[in-house]
C-alpha cells in the first residue's frame, strides 16, 4: 500500500494566500466577517487556529466550504503531535 506523504501547512498560510489573491487586506477581511483585525493577523501568522465558527465565516466570505478550513486545521494539529508520546497506549479489546 502506497502512502502519500505531505507536509501540512498552517491554515493561516493558506488564508494569507487567499487574502492576497483576491486583493484584500487582513483588516478588510476582519471587518467584513465581524472579527478583530488582530484575530485574522494571528491566524495568518500561525499563532491562532481556525475554529468551526471561523471556518464558516471564512467559507462565506471567501468561498469554498467550512470543511476545507477545518481539514487544514486538523491536518496541522495532527502534524504537530509527537507520536512517540502515545506509544504506551495499547489497543483495547472490545
Amino acid at each position: 500500500m502506497n502512502k502519500i506523504h505531505f507536509t501540512p501547512i498552517h491554515p493561516g498560510a493558506v488564508l494569507q494566500d487567499e487574502i492576497e489573491e483576491v486583493g484584500l487586506t487582513q483588516s478588510a477581511l476582519a471587518k467584513h466577517i465581524g472579527v478583530l483585525p488582530k484575530t485574522i493577523n494571528e491566524i495568518c501568522r500561525g499563532k491562532r487556529g481556525i475554529s468551526a465558527e471561523m471556518a464558516m465565516k471564512l467559507s462565506k466570505a471567501l468561498g469554498g466550504s467550512p470543511q476545507f478550513w477545518l481539514n487544514l486545521q486538523n491536518n496541522w494539529d495532527l502534524s504537530q503531535l509527537n507520536e512517540t508520546s502515545f506509544q504506551s497506549i495499547r489497543p483495547m479489546a472490545a
